[in-house]
């Protein structure tokens, strides 16, 4: 007779209905040798209670990899041991005494029936059968199951919320955490996308961490989340005793802000026209060579998300990228916000001097935006430290040797400014080692659905709303526009609609009035303030001129109103008038003799 039958009188299938009937409690300590369980765990278990108390808890169960996280304190619900032929589903909370682990509590439920597997069970069978990687005293570590139920948490985690991990354990992720952001574990097992090195509030904390999918055949059957950093000013304190370590050829310096500064990657830029696949293919190309590139393209194109997505995709996205608009400073501060000063350099100088942006920048990446604009003298200067690799602060005679790789833009022709003699030509040549020109967004059109459905679910999570997308009537507003200011003004033209939007979806009232007056809506003609007056000239004509000459005159009034009813833009007056842009300056110049605005 087995244990089995000797607990429940000879009946095994008896005994199993009794111990599935309820739960029991197995307690131990830092040794794991059982030091107190009830009768209920005792059968479930299917030995007697005096037996498992001279044992310890893995010789008397299989834990598998759980024994692991029994060791490290790491808390988990739901999970499955095995006892003989039993598969016995389990809680655990560890024990511990002024912060060290002095023991822990099975909490034993009820035997798990030998039925086809389902997502869950695959969770626990991966959970038992792992390997160490989620033994960590200092990580904080949750793991939730497919239906985002905490499942495994360890004391780290449980401590960044002041809590204990039985509080946690078996409640929704988005339920867990309090004075939390809402987890994004569900959103990573929906798309089945990782996120990696991400700030999150816990506990009004800014953490850093990483989120997984959990696979298994191809299907996600959970998720995890590891804490990478339990204050992000960690973060900053590595990078300073980093650049603090003695480095060959590297200036000692004092470094202005904190850590990593890319918010986007290349997977930021969004849109699938050739012309952008283009592109990102050369950014993820370029970005590791180290070379100087130039981004090239109109005002509002996304060229300072291109050089975040370099700096994110080279091997200097650990230290700073540093943003300067050299239009938006005055000239007479420009070589101070560039190069720093020393202290004592001018009436008014900051005592100690001022950290310039080149060398915020150290071995990471500047981006200089509107470089046109930069005045000539500092041309020169510019191109010394490009040549040289080093720089002298204003009110210094010490160089200083930096790393930096240049990512400059502009939306102007600089090879006309240098022909012009408003450019350097040596500079140019310096910068234009890599060119990336960014198209306009009327050059890809076919993109502006899916930019535009990502400014919704920006500007959801910015106001609280839950705006489905655009009508039919609106989205062909949209897609039928030029946007001469590219994606800032589709940007702006959706926020626009968002204040003023008053249920799921906008509609044309809710696009800005320049906007929705372009395109009447369909089956309605436009109506010039003047139509009385064109039937009037029409029937005082007739019989005096000729049917060309009336024409003629026609044509010109409605070349007329269709240049001010598109306030001068003549691609979108030639769409109102069903021509070409081309042959809309033909008329012009026939009509005006000029291809400018008839005013």
């Amino acid at each position: 007779m087995n244990l089995g039958e000797h607990i429940s009188g000879g009946c095994p299938d008896a005994e199993v209905a009794q111990a599935a009937s309820g739960s029991g409690i197995l307690r131990f300590d830092a040794g794991l040798n059982i030091l107190f369980l009830d009768e209920a765990a005792a059968r479930l278990i299917g030995i007697p209670a005096e037996t498992l108390l001279e044992q310890k808890v893995d010789q008397a169960v299989d834990l598998a990899n759980l024994g692991n996280l029994v060791k490290s304190g790491i808390s988990f619900s739901n999970q499955i041991i095995v006892a003989g032929t039993r598969r016995i589903v389990c809680d655990y909370t560890p024990i511990t005494e002024d912060d060290s682990i002095v023991g822990g509590v099975l909490t034993l439920g009820n035997l798990q029936p030998k039925l086809a597997a389902d997502a869950s069970d695959e969770l626990r069978e991966l959970l038992r059968t792992t390997g160490d990687i989620f033994d960590s005293d200092y990580d904080g570590i949750v793991i939730v199951d497919r239906d985002g139920s905490v499942v495994v948490v360890n004391l780290a985690f449980a401590d960044l919320l002041n809590t204990a991990p039985q509080a946690i354990i078996g409640k929704h992720v988005r339920e867990a955490y309090p004075n939390s952001q809402p987890s994004l574990l569900p959103m990573v097992m929906e798309t089945g996308k990782p996120q990696i090195g991400i700030t999150h509030y816990l506990n009004g904390k800014q953490v850093y961490a990483s989120l997984y999918p959990i696979f298994k055949s191809g299907k996600v059957i959970g998720g995890i989340g590891k804490i990478l950093f339990k204050d992000i000013r960690e973060i900053t304190l590595i990078a300073n005793r980093l650049q603090a370590a003695p480095e060959t050829r590297v200036p000692s310096r004092t470094v202005a802000g904190a850590g990593a500064t890319f918010r986007y990657d290349v997977n930021s830029i969004v849109g699938q026209c050739p012309k952008i696949r283009e592109l990102k293919e050369a950014v993820l190309r370029v970005a590791q060579k180290g070379s100087n590139v130039l981004l090239l393209g109109e005002s509002g194109t996304g060229k300072e998300l291109f050089a975040h997505a370099i700096h994110a995709a080279s091997n200097r996205r650990y230290a700073q990228l540093v943003k300067i608009n050299c239009a938006a400073i005055p000239e007479h501060l420009l070589e101070s916000e560039l190069f720093g000063y020393a202290e004592g350099a001018f009436t008014g100088a900051r005592k100690g001097g001022q950290v310039g942006k080149f060398e915020q920048a150290h071995t990471g990446t500047i981006f200089l935006d509107e470089i046109g604009d930069m005045p000539l003298y500092m041309q020169a200067k510019m191109l010394r430290v490009l040549e040289e690799r080093e720089l002298t602060q204003l009110g210094s005679a010490t160089a200083k040797v930096i790393d930096v790789r240049v990512v400059a833009a502009t939306n102007g022709n600089l090879e006309q400014l240098v022909k012009e003699g408003k450019f350097r030509g040596d500079l140019y040549y310096r910068l234009k080692v890599v060119t990336l020109d960014i198209p306009p967004l009327r050059e890809r059109m076919e993109d502006v659905v899916s930019i535009t459905q990502l400014f919704i679910g920006q500007f959801n999570a910015q106001f609280g709303l839950d705006v489905q997308g655009l009508d039919q009537e609106a989205w062909g507003i949209i897609t039928r526009y030029d946007w001469p200011g590219n994606i800032r003004e589709l940007r702006n033209v959706m926020e626009s609609a968002f204040n003023a939007v008053d249920g799921p979806v906008i509609k044309r009232e809710h696009l800005p009035d320049q906007l929705a007056h372009m395109f009447p809506p369909a089956g309605v003609q436009a109506v010039s303030a003047s139509e009385q007056g064109v039937k009037q000239f029409i029937r005082s004509s007739l019989g005096k001129k000729d049917l060309c000459h009336i024409v003629d005159e026609f044509e010109k009034l409605l070349l007329e109103e269709a240049v001010e009813f598109s306030q001068g833009n003549k691609l979108q007056a030639a769409r109102l008038l069903g021509i070409s842009r081309q042959w809309l300056y033909k008329k012009l110049h026939k009509h005006f003799g000029t291809a400018d605005d008839p005013h």
